[in-house]
């Protein structure tokens, strides 16, 4: 807990630094510090919930993984480089391929990335498939929502399907961008989100599964969860999306002239598109996993995109108001599970990772 709090407040106070400093020295000097940091904390993990399947996949240079595991695991190979060393690739091109996303949009990646880290180490560390390719498959939205670079998103949509096939999902927000205005965006999504209900009991009822590759894994009846223990799961999520709302609504008052702005419309909608995913999550919690808690990347640029014309005052109070979301989020990770819970699989499964490191064990 004291740990948490450690992190909260260096968080809140290194965030309002950063926006608050015209200079972009401090910004740059906090995001190169936060950088190494989490390269410190990944690349020495030799030890997670998937080490063993993807040290198996690399040494077999098995074909049935996702293509672009499968051609590094074959490179590799061929230059007698380790599975060690493959991990690591992953997690360097992944941290610079989120810091060139986020830069994209805010010189605070110290404060997107250290709350995003807080909430995702686990996931990103373990699931390097599909961490390698989230970012990728983002900077293609980038791309063609805002930049209208059609050929280079088409690209990069390609490339992040084939990190882990299970990202084409994702794919569906590109009609949804199009087709449906901001003002009702919303309001169709939740609709959309009970329709997904409806077609995954279809999918169980008729043992589909089978037939949809990766995402076809996730719909297996050994990862549907109860709907208590799916609904504290999901739990960060709505916090921090109805928070998300509120502030929405509070700053569009006093900043009308947003919603004309081609950014403000791309954050909204990619923040609240992961929503479709969250009524879904209730029974299978790994969805959650996928399709919605690797938006928060975006849920934190969206916070301060909103924030980012108010007077220093207000500012202070809704970055305290994230803050403490934040944190409220991150003891449903790794505090709460030891009181509501059978067990802390979280907590448990990155002491696992942080203690696999080699470098750290006489610091710990």
């Amino acid at each position: 807990m004291e740990i948490l709090l450690f992190i909260f407040v260096l968080h809140l106070f290194g965030g309002l630094l950063i926006e608050n400093l015209s200079s972009r020295y401090f910004a740059n000097v906090c995001n190169f510090l936060l950088l190494i940091i989490i390269l410190i904390l990944s690349l020495g993990v030799t030890k997670m919930a998937d080490w063993e399947m993807y040290r198996w996949f690399f040494k077999l240079e098995n074909e049935q993984t996702d293509f672009v595991f499968y051609r590094l695991s074959v490179l590799f190979n061929s230059m007698h480089l380790g599975f060690i060393e493959l991990f690591q690739f992953h997690i360097i091109v992944t941290a610079l391929i989120n810091y060139f996303l986020v830069t994209r949009f805010t010189k605070n990646y110290f404060y997107v990335v250290l709350a995003f880290m807080i909430l995702n180490y686990v996931h990103s560390v373990n699931q390097i498939r599909y961490f390698l390719g989230f970012p990728i498959l983002c900077l293609g939205f980038y791309y063609l929502f805002l930049n209208k670079k059609i050929t280079l998103s088409i690209g990069l949509f390609i490339l992040a399907c084939l990190c882990h096939s299970a990202l084409s999902v994702l794919l569906i927000l590109i009609p949804l961008y199009y087709f449906i205005p901001k003002k009702k965006f919303l309001n169709l999504i939740l609709i959309g989100s009970v329709l997904i209900i409806a077609i995954i009991f279809i999918i169980f009822r008729f043992n589909l599964a089978g037939k949809f590759n990766h995402f076809g894994d996730y719909l297996m009846e050994e990862n549907l969860t109860s709907l208590v223990g799916g609904l504290y799961t999901s739990f960060p999520y709505i916090l921090n999306l109805g928070f998300l709302f509120y502030l929405n609504r509070s700053i569009l008052k006093i900043f009308p002239e947003y919603e004309d702005e081609s950014e403000y419309i791309f954050l909204y909608k990619i923040s609240f598109f992961s929503a479709l995913f969250i009524p879904v999550s209730f029974i299978i919690d790994i969805l959650g996993h996928r399709y919605v808690i690797p938006f928060h990347i975006f849920w934190c640029i969206y916070f301060l995109y909103l924030t980012k014309d108010l007077e220093h005052k207000n500012r202070t109070i809704k970055f305290l108001m994230f803050g403490v979301i934040q944190i409220v989020s991150a003891m449903f990770f790794y505090i709460f599970p030891d009181y509501v819970l059978e067990n802390n699989h979280y907590l448990n499964e990155l002491d696992t990772m942080i203690t696999s490191i080699k470098y750290l064990k006489d610091i710990l």
